[in-house]
């Protein structure tokens, strides 16, 4: 049996541009849901600092001095309860303030704990 499309008959009239856009909005059903989980992960997933040895500290501090500023470093350091890494040119160390500056972010020495030089093709230097 053949059908013919001429003789088809719109069950729905078209829906304007305006009101297609409300079907794609995301339904949150539990507002804040996902914020709190992922609050209670932080917290749960949350490290101490770990103190750094004499040793390690004095390693650091001599491979502090020999950058310039322009050097690509990558720099491991504590924030809010875990480690995270940079890795960018370095703008500055300002040893007084406490504070070396990154790809213009600012990171307290205090809180560094691995400082490495890295060379253009990508192979770490200490």
């Amino acid at each position: 049996m053949e059908h013919d499309s001429s003789k088809r008959v719109v069950a729905r009239p078209h829906m304007p541009m305006s009101e297609r856009a409300k079907i794609f909005i995301p339904f949150d059903p539990l507002k804040g849901f996902r914020e709190a989980l992922a609050e209670r992960e932080r917290r749960a997933t949350a490290v101490h600092m770990s103190d750094l040895s004499d040793e390690v500290r004095g390693e650091m501090s001599r491979v502090v001095a020999t950058l310039e500023p322009g050097d690509t470093v990558c720099v491991s350091h504590y924030v809010d309860g875990h480690y995270e890494t940079v890795v960018g040119p370095l703008t500055k160390v300002d040893v007084t303030a406490g504070v070396m500056y990154v790809a213009g972010l600012p990171l307290e020495l205090s809180a560094v704990r691995s400082v490495e030089r890295v060379e253009e093709q990508g192979g770490a230097v200490s």
